[in-house]
């Protein structure tokens, strides 16, 4: 047989054996048989579909909207994925996080101690010495409340004591809400990263390829030249990609704290949310909510404390024990002294005092009903939102990802068979990139939604 004639076969050969010896994922080379395909699992978690068509081996990864972790950067093996619910826990347990809580329930524990503990006594010694005779005089007075508004005052410190735990919580529960965001945006952008990756790796093989084929005579320089633009342009969102990931994770670092970035390489969950606890369930146990309740016993503190300034119109008495001694050249005589005071309401008679507290004990049940309507409604809105974003998100990665690497299967044999141009297999890959991002972006606005949600959630349901 001629050498002219059996020179297609050896480069067949020469372009075939490298990439039956290489461990790269992504070929794309002359082959011929009949269409099959098959999947296997690669490394980390993706399924690797080998399509086989009479022109073209090409293999891809379908990389599932599901898929854990994916590295940040290059780190030691030693290091360990974070997860949601330990990013949660270091962040929650910082010291200086833990020790703002305890200060301000510190103080409205404080507040109360004031509130419980009684005047002190006031002690007074008198002496007057007129002529021989000397007078000394020594007195102890107290004020007593007889109308009630100490205790008023002791209950409603009380109830603020009850309102800074509240807080407590509640800003126990924005903080894991905040840590919850920026650990989710931290995995978008993770496997976002690593789409953008592996579409640069499969570009890359395919413009070796088509050099190849140039050379050869078998496609044209323009094929080659589009390719490499594509890639160029893919190689830019990586970039861009990169940037964002790594702004995201120092975002997170900053909630747990920035030492940690030496124990944990990259992060591991799960975008599309799960199912959502029944909403009757939520609005059956919304008045728990660490927010309702401490507008609830900020609105009972200030009625209280309304209730005490009503009961000023009963002024304090203040009594008084003594003893006096009178010293005189003839003789020294001393005696039991008793006395009683109390002040005349003549001019300030406590009314702008009383109109105040009445007005906020007002002001803040208004706030407290409000704010049940305001919650009420967010609850529903925020359901509903979740579960509709959340089934787009999980119809869309079942319907439109199998049906864009359908897709690309078919251009790719389409192409190899003379049947389109280059510009339509691109169009393929891109729609299929393109694809994967979307479920990724849909999978983040269902969780970002459904983080809204738990934050009444959790608060509710622990």
């Amino acid at each position: 047989m001629d050498f002219m004639r059996l020179r297609p076969f050896v480069g067949l050969i020469v372009l075939v054996l490298p990439a039956l010896t290489t461990a790269e994922p992504l070929t794309l080379e002359k082959s011929v048989g009949r269409t099959h395909m098959t999947q296997a699992l690669d490394p980390p978690g993706y399924t690797k579909k080998i399509l086989i068509t009479n022109k073209v081996t090409t293999d891809f990864f379908v990389t599932p909207i599901e898929s854990t972790s994916y590295a940040l950067h290059v780190r030691p093996t030693d290091l360990s994925r974070l997860t949601e619910p330990l990013s949660l826990q270091l962040g929650l347990n910082q010291p200086d996080f833990i020790r703002l809580l305890d200060s301000r329930v510190d103080a409205a524990q404080g507040n109360l101690i004031v509130r419980e503990t009684w005047v002190n006594p006031e002690f007074a010694l008198s002496r007057e010495e007129a002529g021989s005779e000397t007078e000394t005089n020594i007195w102890l007075y107290q004020r007593l409340d007889l109308s009630g508004q100490r205790r008023l005052r002791r209950d409603a410190a009380q109830m603020g004591l009850g309102a800074a735990q509240a807080n407590s919580e509640a800003q126990r529960i924005q903080r894991g809400t905040e840590i919850r965001q920026h650990f989710y945006q931290a995995l978008f952008h993770q496997q976002q990263q690593q789409i953008f990756t592996h579409w640069v790796a499969k570009f890359s093989e395919v413009e070796v390829t088509m050099e190849k084929r140039e050379a050869a005579g078998d496609v044209s320089g323009y094929d080659r030249r589009r390719i490499s633009r594509e890639k160029v342009s893919i190689l830019s969102r990586q970039r861009q990609s990169a940037a964002q990931l790594r702004a995201a994770w120092q975002q997170l670092l900053g909630m747990i704290g920035p030492e940690r970035s030496r124990e944990f390489d990259s992060v591991e969950g799960r975008l599309i949310p799960a199912e959502l606890p029944p909403l009757s369930s939520l609005l059956e146990h919304l008045a728990q909510h660490p927010r309702l309740l401490l507008h609830k016993r900020q609105a009972e503190a200030s009625r209280l404390t309304a209730r005490a300034v009503t009961r000023s119109r009963i002024p304090e008495i203040t009594v008084g024990l003594g003893h006096k001694r009178i010293d005189a050249p003839g003789g020294s005589d001393s005696g039991l002294m008793l006395s009683a005071s109390i002040p005349l309401p003549l001019f300030d008679r406590k009314q702008g005092a009383r109109q105040q507290a009445t007005a906020n004990a007002r002001q803040t049940e208004s706030e407290y009903q409000l704010m049940v309507q305001k919650t009420e409604a967010g609850v529903r809105a925020l359901w509903h939102k979740a579960a509709q974003l959340r089934d787009n998100a999980r119809l869309f990665s079942e319907q439109s990802l199998a049906a864009s690497y359908e897709l690309v299967r078919i251009a790719e044999s389409a192409y190899h068979a003379n049947e389109i141009g280059v510009l339509e297999l691109i169009d393929a890959y891109r729609s299929a990139l393109e694809a994967e991002i979307t479920a990724r972006q849909l999978a983040l606005e269902a969780r970002l939604v459904r983080i809204e949600l738990d934050e009444i959630t959790e608060g509710v349901m622990q």
